[in-house]
């Protein structure tokens, strides 16, 4: 019998040879980025530059010297989905190729841009007046965004948007964070337009995590930082009393010792108000919750729990500051360990993050359908035929059999997959072996004559012998040529 090989490896375009090929993209592909890339550089040089020194770890502010790390977490996301990344289909998004999906999410960014923008004209101002303002244009974008996509498509709609928003950061808006923000618009629908939604899946997150890298407006800066310099000074005197230190809250400083006696004032700056962890630390829980294998919903959680972790964590910093000035040196508190405390303060924040997706990973275990797993395993589809085919003895006296017939009759003569141990004695009765239905031999039904007849008396001493009634299909009237017919055995077998 001969056996056939078939090849079910693919062919590789003979064109595209290892020479050709670069990171698993051919060299044009990298030529056409680098172009794109270069364009990218040259509009927005002025905002790169400024970026970079206001950011850098050298010289730059120290409030965002996280930023610098941002893109090479992105890039690092890149690397470790690059198998999905190259298997993903690029398909560019042309105008005029609107899907009923793009109309929904369109009409569903106007609505909700429409939502923010009247929430800001009527709710926004009882609350807080001084962001009113903010949230109007938030909702002002949102419609236009839609818009442009409604009528261009998602792809070259963001494009435009971004282009928009980065020519209205240069006038009137005259707002550098209003740039920055439309330059990572800009390149979300230039990658969106150029490749599609296959590749955005994947690309989403790096180009999104651009914006923890950004400089806040001082306006907007200033506005979170004076509650969280309030909730900082209000918890950390507490901590003080508990601990049996008189301490008093005035504003945003904290006095230390008792009215009528000697006190020692500090003072809750801006710079403590935690704002630049808070930032620190919502990028590390970013970066750990997207480079896991997690559900959309649980990396959001981490994400979030950055927070009130950064909260916490600036709040012993400062009630840390106030035990140091009162036990030990109001010069040390000021000094060195007024920065020294607030680095060691990221190591415990890093292990509650990490805390926290362990705890995510304990609550919420992916578990199987006991159902599916019992029906895997004892259902007979799923088992191998070897397992349910056992082997049937032939019967004493059959003559050979032609080699047509052995071609045409069904193979039934399999080993069981776990041998049964024979563990009686010589002297014991042979037991009879168990027989199992042969798989595609139908068993013909049995008279009621045969079913009622009386067992045939053997010889004493004689082996017990199994029956093969039911099991064995009586010979036609004319057998096969060369394949004898079935006889009854003979008495005393």
């Amino acid at each position: 019998m001969s056996v056939s090989t078939i090849n079910t490896l693919p062919r590789l375009d003979p064109s595209l040879d290892d020479a050709s090929m670069l990171w698993g993209l051919k060299r044009s592909t990298w030529m056409q980025i680098g172009i794109i890339a270069g364009l990218f550089l040259l509009l927005f040089w002025p905002n790169l530059r400024r970026l970079w020194i206001k950011t850098n770890p050298i010289y730059g502010e120290p409030n965002w010297g996280h930023s610098v790390c941002v893109p090479l977490i992105g890039l690092y996301y890149l690397y470790v989905n690059r198998e999905a990344l190259l298997k993903a289909k690029v398909q560019a998004m042309l105008p005029g190729r609107f899907t009923r999906r793009g109309l929904i999410s369109s009409a569903t960014m106007i609505v909700a841009g429409l939502g923010i923008y009247l929430g800001g004209m009527l709710v926004i101002p009882s609350f807080v007046p001084q962001y009113a303002a903010y949230v109007e244009s938030l909702g002002q974008g949102a419609m236009v965004w839609g818009a442009l996509a409604m009528v261009l498509n998602w792809g070259l709609g963001s494009m435009f948007f971004g282009l928009l928003t980065f020519a209205f950061g240069i006038w009137p808006g005259s707002n550098d964070y209003t740039k920055d923000v439309g330059m990572v618009i800009t390149l979300f629908g230039t990658v969106l337009f150029l490749c599609g939604w296959d590749v955005m899946r994947i690309t989403w997150f790096p180009i999104a995590f651009l914006i923890c890298a950004l400089p806040l407006p001082p306006l907007l800066y200033s506005g979170i930082a004076l509650p969280l310099q309030n909730l900082a000074a209000k918890v950390a005197v507490a901590v003080l009393q508990m601990t049996g230190v008189t301490s008093f809250k005035f504003g945003t400083k904290i006095t230390i010792g008792d009215i009528g006696g000697p006190t020692r004032s500090l003072n809750v700056a801006e710079a403590c108000a935690g704002l630049r962890s808070l930032m620190t630390f919502i990028t590390v829980g970013a970066a750990v919750a997207f480079l896991s294998s997690r559900p959309l919903w649980q990396k959001a959680i981490l994400t979030i729990s950055a927070v009130p972790i950064a909260i916490f964590c600036n709040v012993m910093r400062v009630t840390g500051q106030g035990l140091l000035d009162y036990y030990w040196s109001h010069e040390l508190a000021e000094g060195f360990a007024h920065t020294f405390v607030g680095m060691v303060m990221l190591i415990p924040g890093f292990f509650m993050i990490l805390g926290m997706g362990w705890l995510l990973d304990r609550l919420f275990v992916d578990v199987v359908d006991e159902s599916d797993a019992r029906g895997s395993v004892t259902s007979p589809a799923a088992r191998p035929k070897q397992d349910m085919v056992i082997a049937i003895p032939r019967r004493a006296g059959a003559g050979p059999v032609s080699g047509s017939a052995q071609q045409n009759a069904p193979d039934t003569t399999v080993t069981p997959k776990t041998p049964i141990p024979n563990t009686a004695s010589p002297s014991s009765p042979r037991p009879a072996p168990a027989v199992a239905k042969p798989i595609g031999v139908p068993l013909p039904a049995r008279s009621p004559q045969s079913a009622q007849s009386p067992a045939t008396p053997r010889a004493p001493g004689a082996p017990s012998r199994p029956s093969l009634a039911g099991v064995i299909p009586p010979p036609p009237a004319s057998s096969p040529r060369g394949l004898p017919r079935h006889s009854p055995p003979p008495e005393g077998r």
